[in-house]
């Protein structure tokens, strides 16, 4: 071989790697992250779990395409668990224990003491989105939006100026990057303005890695006709006079706007480098009732009570070409294991923030990894370790767990399984440790 070959041939061994560097490794290493978080939906509630009252074939498929995760874990309520997935963090950290709900309160997530999972995957070169519900700040006080890394957003705002709490579904009253959207928006369905603004995220973004977080704002109250329903009344919320009824109607609404982001990953062409994650924030409300299982009994929700019914959601993931298709994982989950993840996923830094969370990427991939033994769950003072027999609560209670839909056990007598509350105590006193 000639000097002159040589040279050719590095040239194009060069050329060669710097492609693959450019193109299919780096699509392969950095995988798009499209991350669904419903709003107030239990597991009991969705077909691949065993309903029977709502029609989703969008999450259906993706349970069929996917990995079904049955012991996936939330806090009772919204904003701990909204805070816990973001940040990796306990509530009793983050300092989010209770849900914001009036303008007044000023408690609020703190970006300068806690990183997001955007924060991290943008240092990783991702491009991020966020549409839906925020509820960690009154964003007309306190937008944090931009310090937790999103480089785009369009979010239903709670409170205007004035302090008069806004419409999420009709007349809707949204930030949009931003900028206050009322009169442009009016005549829409909110969902509907939140999909097609991450629809358009997706496509503007497919050449390169992106990040899209959608805590939907659906199916919450308040309980309203869909549009789609010929009964519908485009009344501001505040006006609707709808009620629990509504449920299955607005939890099919929203599998149709899931259907669409995926329809939209697809014909983008990028499925195969795209993840797509589906969970809830929290389980059903107390007022709708869920037809579940083989026998078809009714199980009330359980939204603000430490119980399965009130903590334990869904988990969905699809990865083509990662994930075996129909495959589950019968895994403790929790929320906080959500940042971990994905900073895994894309090769991020970790945050600056103790992380008590751990990754479940080996699962995803059919490994066995490292499987949790317990999971924490809090609502305002009451906290409590679950593992796959018991539940021990911060106020020595132990509680052998339930079957899905039957009575909640009663607390074992005092004294009683010394050994099991000895070692579920020392947990919480590794939680409390802070580094």
């Amino acid at each position: 071989m000639t000097t002159n070959h040589f040279k050719y041939l590095i040239i194009l061994m060069c050329c060669f790697s710097l492609t693959l560097l450019q193109t299919g490794c780096s699509k392969v290493e950095r995988p798009n992250i499209i991350f669904i978080f419903a709003d107030d939906l239990g597991m009991e509630s969705l077909t691949p779990y065993g309903g029977h009252s709502t029609i989703t074939p969008g999450i259906d498929r993706l349970a069929e395409q996917g990995m079904r995760f049955n012991y996936c874990f939330a806090n009772p309520k919204c904003s701990p668990s909204r805070a816990e997935v973001l940040t990796g963090t306990y509530p009793g950290i983050t300092g989010m224990t209770k849900v914001l709900s009036h303008y007044e309160e000023n408690e609020f997530l703190d970006p300068g003491r806690f990183n997001s999972f955007a924060n991290q995957l943008k240092k990783a070169g991702y491009t991020t989105a966020i549409a839906g519900k925020w509820n960690l700040s009154y964003l007309e006080k306190n937008n944090t939006i931009k310090a937790f890394g999103f480089d785009e957003h369009c979010l239903w705002q709670m409170y205007d100026k004035n302090k008069v709490k806004r419409s999420r579904y009709y007349h809707p009253y949204f930030r949009i990057n931003d900028t206050i959207v009322e009169a442009d928006i009016s005549d829409r369905f909110g969902p509907d303005v939140m999909c097609d603004f991450l629809i358009d995220f997706i496509k503007r973004n497919e050449d390169k890695p992106f990040m899209v977080y959608y805590p939907s704002l659906i199916p919450h109250i308040p309980y309203v006709k869909v549009p789609d329903d010929p009964d519908v009344e485009t009344v501001p919320d505040n006006e609707q006079r709808n009620g629990p009824e509504c449920f299955p109607a607005m939890v099919n609404y929203l599998d149709k706007n899931i259907s669409r982001l995926v329809n939209t990953v697809e014909e983008c062409g990028i499925s195969d480098n795209t993840i797509i994650i589906f969970s809830s924030d929290n389980g059903t409300a107390k007022n709708v009732t869920s037809v579940w299982g083989k026998d078809r009994i009714d199980i009330p929700g359980g939204k603000s009570t430490m119980t399965d019914r009130g903590s334990r959601v869904p988990l969905i993931i699809k990865w083509p070409g990662k994930i075996s298709a129909g495959s589950r994982c019968d895994d403790l989950v929790e929320l906080a294991d959500f940042l971990p993840t994905f900073t895994e996923l894309a090769s991020a830094p970790p945050p600056v923030q103790r992380v008590h969370g751990q990754s479940f990427l080996p699962q995803l991939l059919g490994k066995k990894g490292n499987p949790r033994q317990w999971v924490h769950i809090e609502h305002v003072e009451d906290r409590q370790i679950r593992t796959r027999d018991w539940i021990y609560t911060n106020k020595d209670k132990l509680i052998k767990v339930n079957e899905l839909g039957q009575p909640e056990n009663e607390p074992e007598k005092d004294g009683t399984h010394q050994d099991i509350r000895d070692d579920l105590r020392k947990i919480f006193t590794m939680i409390d440790v802070k580094h």
